[in-house]
């Protein structure tokens, strides 16, 4: 911990440090009065298992499933529904907590859905490939955990699908009939795929 914060060690303050795996592997042989987790439950089980060795009380706010449900009185209104749900799934590429994860909807609604959604993306990005407020993936690892449940959905992506690894771009993706042991089922997206559940 000295090489971390060696000017903090004799003061009695909250430093904000930052890094990667290996600074937080490295913080987490400290002792600490409360560890605070945000992040996905593999995480959370290394984070919960390095503190109960000092036997410090955690608090993990792991990723979920988060779903989102169109009811069918939104006849008229899914053009706004559609703008307010891709808004919310694709702010920083769908990498947010408060993300919706997937759709549930009826089969009509999901058709019509799927409708005023290419119309709304089309106006916020224009080409999301070529958009300069499309975010890209925060890293090769993330990236291909998404290309790989991508490519193992069993629904009919109906907008989007493209990728780029190299510039970690992958199009905002609607995948229409999923179900619930569909591979986009299995965990948290934390990307710009939006699986559609009818």
């Amino acid at each position: 911990m000295a090489n971390l914060l060696p000017k903090y060690l004799d003061k009695e303050c909250y430093p904000v440090v930052t890094g990667g795996a290996d600074v937080a592997n490295q913080l987490l042989q400290e002792r600490f009065d409360l560890v605070f987790f945000t992040g996905s439950p593999n995480i959370g089980k290394l984070v919960y298992q390095a503190a109960s060795k000092h036997m410090t009380p955690v608090v993990l706010e792991l990723g979920g499933k988060s779903p989102l449900y169109i009811d069918d009185s939104v006849e008229g209104q899914l053009e706004v529904a559609a703008k307010r749900v891709l808004w919310g799934k694709l702010t920083n590429s769908g990498q947010t907590c408060v993300a919706p994860d997937y759709v549930l909807c009826s089969p009509s609604v999901q058709d019509r859905f799927v409708e005023a959604s290419k119309k709304v993306l089309k106006d916020f990005y224009g080409d999301p490939a070529k958009s300069d407020s499309f975010a890209r993936i925060v890293n090769d690892r993330n990236f291909d955990r998404l290309e790989k449940l991508l490519s193992a959905t069993k629904g009919k992506v109906v907008v989007g699908g493209q990728t780029a690894k190299g510039e970690r771009y992958i199009a905002p993706t609607l995948v229409a009939n999923v179900t619930g042991n569909d591979s986009l089922m299995s965990e948290e997206l934390f990307g710009p795929i939006l699986p559609i559940v009818p």
